[in-house]
């Protein structure tokens, strides 16, 4: 027998373009996403607490602007100077920080907000909330080695700026106390703005990002922020890093995303699922083996099939009762019972006929049984079996004589020594 394919081939041929298209376009999207739908603190981030703003203004006065997403380290010239904005350490750490740490001139920007997505402009968070200090406390202690981070308050009087522009706050600002850190930026409550000096390197720790961030810019810290930069280089690039914010270079070729880690799982699963569909669509080796048939020909297969439904449903009572029932009707036809009796008419002129003919079995007490058994659904199959036999039995003694329904019950037959027949 031919087997119907669950497909048929041209079905099977657009699911399959359907997928590849599906692939290629997933890939696509992958590789030209748009980063700066990223809310962060990033230069690819147009929100609040992103610094698309600094990294714009920058380049607009001709300063080289380097946003990478790899090698930081080797971007950045004697002259330069490499931007850590915001960085999150991970305990412990993987080594990520500590590298780019052995750039000659570093900015530190300490982490202040946790931004929340707008989903009705893309780009945009609804809110900003304060990060507690301890974030930005373990990001200072782990470069300059010891450190405060004090809890945001209403901006200070400074009392020390070597820069010159004043930086504007229109919230609470978040300062630091560290004796590692040389004043640049300061008031008698802690720094804004501080140097680190170790082994050649030089570290300036911004303590609050609101003053390169967006929303510091439009409110007149430009001229604050762009003394900074101009303070900070010695006329190389400024290289802001955004692998410490989870960003990648894009591959040359989109295929390398196959064997990046973060698709590996991915592709190990379109792999096996490849080699599945390539396994079940090869032909069988061999000769199919035939398939047994459903069920069984014949009238004992169809006899037992029936009577294991039976059994499953639970009919055996129902069936007795109907059996008995069955044999009392045969019985008074053969024995042609007069007309218009009932059921009950039936049997009475039956039990009758069986006391006159010497029958030792009461065929209403098994007709009794076999109905409370049948209403009950009792599975007693030794007693179903005993009335079936019994009521068999009567209608034998009922037409032939006590000694044949004796014979049939495994005694002895007594009809050749007595001279038994049907009586008159």
């Amino acid at each position: 027998m031919t087997e119907t394919p669950l497909f048929s081939p041209r079905l099977l041929g657009i699911w399959i373009a359907l997928g590849t298209i599906t692939f290629g376009l997933s890939l696509w999207f992958m590789v030209h996403q748009e980063s700066d739908a990223t809310i962060g603190p990033s230069t690819y981030s147009s929100s609040a607490i992103g610094h698309a703003g600094i990294a714009a203004t920058l380049e607009a006065l001709k300063i080289p602007v380097i946003r990478s997403k790899s090698e930081s380290l080797h971007r950045v010239s004697n002259k330069g100077v490499l931007v850590l904005a915001e960085p999150e350490i991970e305990i412990p750490s993987d080594g990520k920080v500590e590298a780019l740490l052995r750039a000659k001139t570093i900015l530190l920007v300490l982490p202040k907000w946790a931004g929340l997505a707008d989903r009705d402009h893309p780009g945009w968070i609804a809110r900003a909330e304060l990060v507690p200090p301890a974030p930005a406390e373990w990001v200072l202690n782990h470069v300059v080695g010891h450190g405060d981070v004090l809890p945001p308050e209403p901006a200070p009087t400074w009392t020390r700026n070597d820069l010159g522009p004043t930086p504007q706050f229109a919230g609470n600002v978040q300062l630091v106390k560290s004796d590692e850190l040389k004043p640049i930026v300061a008031s008698a409550d802690g720094i804004l703005l501080g140097e680190f000096t170790e082994a050649g390197r030089k570290i300036w720790v911004l303590s609050d990002p609101d003053v390169i961030a967006n929303h510091g810019l439009a409110r007149g810290n430009a001229e604050f922020a762009v003394a900074l930069f101009k303070r900070l280089r010695a006329g190389g690039p400024v290289v802001f890093d955004e692998t410490i914010h989870g960003f990648e270079p894009v591959p040359r070729n989109p295929f390398d995303l196959l064997v990046h880690k973060r698709f590996m799982a991915a592709s190990f699963e379109a792999l096996a699922a490849l080699l599945l569909l390539l396994w079940a669509t090869l032909g069988r080796f061999g000769v199919p083996e035939t398939a047994p048939p459903p069920l069984d020909a014949g009238k004992r297969s169809l006899i037992r099939n029936v009577a294991e439904l039976m059994e499953y449903a639970g009919y055996q009572p129902v069936l007795v009762r109907r059996y008995v029932e069955s044999t009392i009707r045969n019985a008074a036809l053969q024995l042609h019972a007069p007309r218009g009796l009932d059921a009950a008419g039936n049997l009475d002129w039956l039990q009758r006929l069986a006391i006159a003919r010497s029958s030792t079995i009461d065929a209403a007490a098994l007709s009794r049984q076999a109905a409370i058994m049948a209403a009950s659904r009792r599975k007693d199959l030794a007693a179903l079996f005993a009335v079936a036999r019994a009521i068999r039995t009567w209608k034998q003694e009922l037409m032939d004589g006590p000694s044949v329904g004796a014979q049939d019950r495994g005694g002895n037959s007594r009809r050749g020594a007595e001279g038994g027949g049907r009586p008159g």
